[in-house]
């Protein structure tokens, strides 16, 4: 019998060095890989650069050393908006929507990168992925709950149906149930096919959605595994999560 082959790597960092400022770097050297079908989450104090990594990956932050590869293509020099076009969706904290447009405006902006004869039939697809979405396209985006917003802009980024879906901090500003709602919505993509990164500060949400997960410290990555197991690691709440959120987040 021949062994199974591995799922296709994705995205790859190799000693990416990246940061605002040449000399003063956030991400100090992390090698990363995210295999076809993943669902990666990245965790670690504030400051540890988990933000910048993504948005380095993304092209909205200046990379000073190593490489990205996206589905084995050097991407470092692409501008963001090339990337899109190459598959990868990045999906931002804050300023993810446009809030004077509807929903279906939102959406027709965000598919005017297709075809002209692809883009009705991408929004409809859209429509029946997110059905909270589809019962008032012509609603303002504004006026929208927080957990609809974050749908919306999950929404956009899947327009171009990109190779792997990146989100920094979708939870943050949302009720815990809101957030149990939008986590769940990021698993059911996850399971249909979209390889996704998270980058998150509620442990345990993130954990809990994710199959693998690593730990980043001060721009270098520290700790990463299996995310069913890596929150109840003692060295890695202790020392990076911080013993006492963790502890909290869990019971929560």
């Amino acid at each position: 019998m021949t062994a199974p082959q591995a799922p296709p790597i994705v995205l790859t960092t190799q000693a990416l060095v990246a940061g605002y400022e040449r000399d003063l770097p956030i991400i100090r050297g992390i090698d990363l890989s995210v295999m076809r079908g993943e669902f990666l989450t990245v965790l670690g104090p504030n400051g540890a650069g988990k933000s910048t990594l993504v948005k380095a990956i993304a092209g909205l932050v200046p990379v000073h050393g190593g490489a990205i590869r996206l589905d084995g293509q050097d991407i470092t020099a692409s501008p963001a908006h090339t990337r899109v076009r190459q598959g990868l969706a990045f999906v931002p904290q804050t300023e993810n929507i446009f809030t004077t447009l509807s929903i279906q405006e939102n959406l027709q902006l965000a598919a005017a990168i297709l075809p002209k004869d692809k883009r009705q039939a991408r929004i409809a697809a859209l429509y029946d992925m997110f059905p909270d979405l589809s019962a008032r396209p012509r609603r303002r985006a504004g006026q929208l709950s927080g957990g609809q917003r974050q749908m919306l802009a999950v929404a956009r980024a899947l327009v171009v149906k990109p190779s792997i879906l990146i989100l920094d901090e979708p939870s943050a500003g949302l009720s815990p149930k809101v957030v149990g709602d939008v986590f769940a919505r990021l698993r059911a993509i996850n399971r249909s096919g979209v390889t996704t990164v998270l980058v998150e500060q509620n442990v345990k949400a993130a954990l809990g959605v994710a199959g693998r997960a690593l730990v980043l410290v001060e721009g270098r990555v520290a700790h990463e595994g299996p995310a069913a197991t890596l929150g109840d690691d003692p060295v890695v709440a202790e020392l990076y999560l911080g013993a006492r959120h963790s502890r909290e987040a869990m019971a929560t």
